[in-house]
């Protein structure tokens, strides 16, 4: 009898199935419950993360012995500045891009009926019908038109927030629970000790990651503001009416990982389309091209070096899920709600399986290596050690 023979006996397979029904049904309660709590689960997961992304100038400036009362009060006061200026400029450009909306939409239906009729005129039968059924121009720019702006763009935030009053309320509540964090930030790690001392979970895995986490918040921003300037001065070279708000947008969409950015730049593309021509469309999108893989491609993994290894099949999942779990907001989340995920099931024995099926695969002189797990064990280990987004090292086991 062969080995794997030997092997397939000893599984309890009835057991193990009826553990993944469970498992399963668990999940299934835990993700609806998420969803129905979307309102309050939100804006506490964006207060966690920027608290995460501010702790760093609290530190700073307890440093130096600026008292930690003052040091979060200069640190909430910055959060809340850079917040309101980004919310101000955005809403005035978003009110005069309104108005000029109907004149750029009417354009792009001329070159879409343009290219309709070229379709036919090369034997595409219905190609007018189809562009015609697809766009319903009228509703649009009538929609486009009306007076209450602001009610329109409330409309566009999505199902997550709803009306503008539960965006403002739920702004607040991300600020005050943000100044509760950084509040309760300094010391988490002894308390954390304690409580596993005390017979609770081991979080150590988890206050590991949390560098991580914050390096990865802090380049993503940084790479961000990047993205926006170098791309408000390619389409201010090119003379569009916006810059400035495409490049707000680029800034805010290229947290959304791999869709983020080419989402950002459409509207830059069809208002060069509309004002310039196809030339100008295509030169704008050629810069947002090379400007995204760049950044990408270059400068973001130079910085973040090895130390995020997120497959990126895992990548386009996790933005498709949480995006189907909390509507837009939760895709600007995606990737550090998936680091967050990755590290508790690299410090669970049972799941732990998991986390290695999400690290990033690459093959390096024929062999495949996956990225923050050391495959060459000895006999009677297991893969990876304490937090997964670490680099095992000499003298690791």
């Amino acid at each position: 009898m062969s080995l794997f023979q030997e092997h397939e006996r000893m599984v309890d397979w009835g057991r193990k199935g009826s553990q993944a029904v469970v498992t399963l049904a668990c999940l299934y309660i835990v993700l609806t419950g998420m969803q129905a709590a979307a309102n309050v689960l939100v804006p506490v997961a964006y207060a966690f993360f920027l608290a995460v992304l501010s702790y760093p100038l609290v530190r700073w400036l307890r440093r130096h012995r600026v008292p930690a009362s003052l040091a979060l009060g200069i640190t909430m006061l910055v959060n809340l500045s850079v917040m309101a200026g980004i919310i101000t400029v955005g809403v005035r450009l978003l009110i005069s891009f309104w108005r000029d909306l109907p004149h750029y939409l009417r354009g792009l239906e001329r070159y879409l009926n343009d290219a309709a009729a070229w379709l036919e005129a090369q034997g595409v039968e219905g190609a007018r019908a189809a562009v015609s059924g697809i766009f319903d121009w009228n509703t649009i720019v009538g929609y486009a038109t009306q007076q209450d702006v602001m009610k329109s763009l409330g409309g566009l935030v999505g199902t997550t927030f709803g009306t503008l009053a539960t965006v403002l309320a739920s702004f607040i509540m991300t600020l005050i629970v943000m100044m509760f964090i950084l509040m309760e930030a300094h010391g988490t790690q002894s308390r954390l000790q304690a409580v596993n001392l005390s017979g609770g979970p081991d979080f150590s895995g988890l206050m590991r990651s949390a560098d991580d986490i914050q390096k990865y918040l802090g380049v993503k921003t940084l790479i961000s503001a990047l993205t926006g300037a170098l791309a408000g001065f390619w389409c201010w070279f090119f003379d569009l009416h916006y810059p400035l708000l495409w490049a707000l947008l680029a800034f805010l969409f290229n947290f959304v990982p791999a869709v983020g950015s080419t989402a950002a730049s459409i509207p830059a593309i069809v208002e060069a389309l509309v004002q310039h021509g196809p030339t100008h469309a295509v030169f704008v999108a050629i810069g947002y091209g090379g400007i995204n893989f760049c950044l990408d491609n270059f400068v973001q993994p130079t910085m973040l070096g090895n130390r995020f290894g997120i497959s990126p099949l895992v990548v386009i999942l996790s933005v498709i899920f949480w995006g189907w779990m909390w509507g837009p907001l939760g895709m600007f989340l995606a990737v550090p709600l998936t680091m967050v995920l990755k590290v508790l099931l690299d410090n669970s024995g049972e799941f732990h399986w998991i986390s290695v099926a999400m690290a990033k695969k690459k093959v390096r002189h024929g062999e495949v290596e996956v990225a923050g797990y050391d495959l060459h064990l000895n006999e009677g280990e297991t893969i990876g050690s304490g937090a997964s987004t670490e680099i095992p090292g000499p003298g690791r086991e």
